[in-house]
């Protein structure tokens, strides 16, 4: 047998040949013989160092394998996580022509990390980590400036600058802290969803014969039964019982610790932000504040892209402490706390330099250039969904690029890559409506697969 971190030979003649059996969730597979290729052959060769392939014999010339699922070759790139605490947090590495290599915390969130869990199987993003916190890497860094909507299969899927093409070093590596046992599907955001569990190396839901508060404040295919007691911290601790027969699975919305909050806005978009340390609420300096940092803020709340950083105490003086101040964001940060910035409590300001900020509360544009561009997204009926690129045109695009603060259309289609929704809405404006939601709305039925609505703007008011 040879053996790398993905890739192994079995039961052949030599290290040279042998069944291919590759490393994915956590498991070994076999690899199926219907698509196999000789490019396919060729990347196996050249993994283990064993030249060119001589033959592409079939799977069965080298023994039947037992206990393995199948997998096509598609021959993404490799994931892992190092020095973590458990298998599914720590630094994030990417296998790459026969070498592992880090990732550059350029651009790194949230998007990103469920991306990266979701490879890993390893349920929902918790946190992102920057600056190395799991440790420097060695060698290569082979991927920086990744941008992704969250949907992709893989992180080497997502656009990115290209494999070594990078401005860092290893103190900047970044990390992900994953779910591990339990993950919350179809939910409204990251606090709610139906309850999945991992046992046994498989994904299942919860059914709701024994489910109550004391499981539900736990969690904050197969089917399990549930019930539990004493002091757990998982729910993977409670006792797990496989089900069978008919199942209805559970649901939970949990509250979640908010971190931030805008006051005096004229709606839950737009005002003065306030953070939360040490069980208090306190302002935000407007020394260098600007649109990278209201862009977390507004993703923070859930409230599209923003629109505008305002200074100067826009929306009235706070009260008590003065939290933030000199707050230098990239743009891709999930909470102002990962922003470079000094210590909490450490400002040289008053009240009457209270920042704040206005999000577009019902639109946004995802995978743009700017932020004036991209594809378009709408919140309606409590859901973020896609707007089809069926019958749209300059009068939809005229009505996004006027509510986003973006001055006039320049193109209604674009390669901003594509979101995976399969919620979305056909929508027709007159285009002297204030907000696309305003206009007339078709809820495409549910499941269905979409194309994109796109637009650039002028940025120009």
């Amino acid at each position: 047998m040879v053996l790398t971190d993905f890739v192994r030979l079995m039961n052949g003649s030599n290290r040279c040949n042998g069944r291919v059996e590759v490393y994915q969730g956590g498991h070994w597979k076999k690899v199926c013989s219907s698509d196999w290729t000789k490019e396919d052959a060729n990347v196996v060769c050249r993994e283990i160092s064993c030249g060119s392939p001589l033959s592409q014999t079939i799977p069965s010339h080298f023994g039947e394998a037992h206990n393995l699922n199948g997998v096509k070759t598609h021959y993404s790139k490799p994931i892992r996580l190092v020095n973590g605490t458990n298998r599914c947090s720590g630094r994030v590495e990417v296998y790459h022509q026969g070498q592992w290599g880090t990732v550059c915390d350029d651009r790194w969130g949230m998007q990103e990390a469920a991306v990266t869990c979701r490879e890993m199987n390893c349920g929902n993003a918790l946190s992102v980590k920057y600056k190395a916190f799991f440790g420097g890497g060695r060698d290569q860094v082979w991927l920086d400036d990744i941008e992704c909507t969250g949907h992709e299969k893989t992180i080497a899927d997502c656009p990115h600058r290209g494999f070594g093409e990078h401005d860092c070093d290893h103190s900047e590596d970044a990390g992900v802290v994953c779910s591990e046992s339990v993950r919350l599907m179809n939910g409204t955001d990251s606090c709610s969803g139906r309850v999945e569990v991992l046992h046994d190396d498989h994904w299942g839901r919860i059914c709701n014969n024994n489910w109550g508060n004391r499981e539900a404040a736990i969690v904050t295919l197969r089917a399990f039964s549930s019930r539990c007691s004493g002091n757990v911290s998982s729910i993977s601790q409670c006792g797990l019982q496989e089900h069978s027969g008919s199942c209805r699975g559970v649901s939970v919305s949990c509250q979640g610790s908010p971190t931030v909050r805008l006051v005096n806005g004229t709606d839950r978009c737009s005002g003065r932000v306030e953070v939360l340390h040490d069980g208090q609420w306190g302002t935000v300096c407007d020394d260098e504040w600007d649109i990278k940092d209201a862009q977390v803020v507004c993703r923070a709340m859930d409230c599209g892209t923003a629109q505008t950083a305002k200074s100067g105490a826009f929306f009235g003086e706070g009260q008590g402490d003065i939290w933030l101040d000199d707050v230098n964001c990239f743009g891709n940060e999930t909470s102002l706390q990962h922003c470079k910035r000094p210590s909490f409590g450490e400002n040289n300001c008053g009240h009457s330099e209270d920042a704040g900020v206005i999000c577009s509360a019902t639109i946004r544009l995802i995978n743009g250039t700017d932020e004036c561009s991209g594809r378009v997204e709408l919140h309606h009926g409590g859901h973020w969904a896609s707007a089809s690129s069926v019958n749209w045109g300059m009068n939809e695009a005229a009505v996004v690029c006027r509510e986003m603060n973006c001055g006039d259309p320049v193109k209604v289609l674009g390669s901003y890559g594509a979101g995976g929704e399969q919620r979305g809405y056909q929508v027709s404006c007159s285009g002297r409506e204030t907000s696309l939601t305003l206009c007339s709305l078709r809820e495409y039925p549910s499941g269905s697969r979409i194309q994109e609505a796109a637009v650039q703007c002028s940025g120009e008011m």
